[in-house]
């Protein structure tokens, strides 16, 4: 069923309703013939009742196949013993369609773009490492040739000795924090994406 065309018909509950609504347009078009007949100083003629009636039959016949009876189409009812249609628990079906497509939609987009983000994320993580990694090594053998020069001098001022031995704990400090902070670096990222996707 095509919920556009379904939504410009009128709906009504029973075919009683429909023969009500018929008899009543009926009635009221007699009455307002009659008063014009009176008004006019013409008296009631049967032609034109037969005319009237062919004409409010020819428009209720019209008007049938833009009916709903009970969620049905006027020409596709079946009888009226089944329950009645809810056109609440109806829009409410199409709705959690609508919403179920647009659902549909947000996974296919986060299935084509995610990958791409993660991959871009984790090469980003693995080159910040490799430049970490040369910068550490780099450290460590000047470190070496620093302690090298430190053993064969022994008058060295007790200042360079004491902001050299400085310098060594801070090097061995920072190559422990190191990965430390790599493990942070990476947890952040995946609570920010987590965060993202909510």
């Amino acid at each position: 069923m095509s919920s556009s065309k379904e939504d410009l018909r009128v709906s009504i509950e029973t075919m009683s309703d429909w023969s009500h609504i018929k008899a009543n347009c009926a009635q009221a078009a007699k009455t307002s013939l009659a008063k014009e007949l009176v008004l006019a100083g013409l008296s009631e003629s049967s032609a034109l009742s037969q005319h009237l009636d062919q004409f409010i039959q020819n428009t209720f016949r019209l008007a049938q196949p833009n009916l709903r009876v009970n969620g049905q189409s006027f020409d596709e009812r079946v009888e009226d013993d089944i329950e009645p249609f809810d056109e609440a628990l109806d829009r409410h079906v199409w709705s959690l369609h609508d919403q179920r497509l647009g659902l549909q939609k947000t996974i296919a987009t986060t299935r084509r773009t995610e990958p791409w983000k993660i991959e871009k994320t984790l090469l980003g993580s693995l080159e910040q490492n490799h430049k970490l990694d040369g910068l550490e090594s780099e450290f460590n053998d000047s470190q070496e040739h620093l302690t090298m020069g430190i053993d064969g001098v022994e008058d060295l001022q007790p200042e360079v000795e004491d902001a050299l031995l400085q310098t060594t704990a801070w090097a061995q400090e920072l190559s422990q924090s190191i990965p430390n902070q790599t493990e942070r670096t990476a947890r952040l990222q995946n609570v920010t994406t987590e965060l993202k996707r909510r």
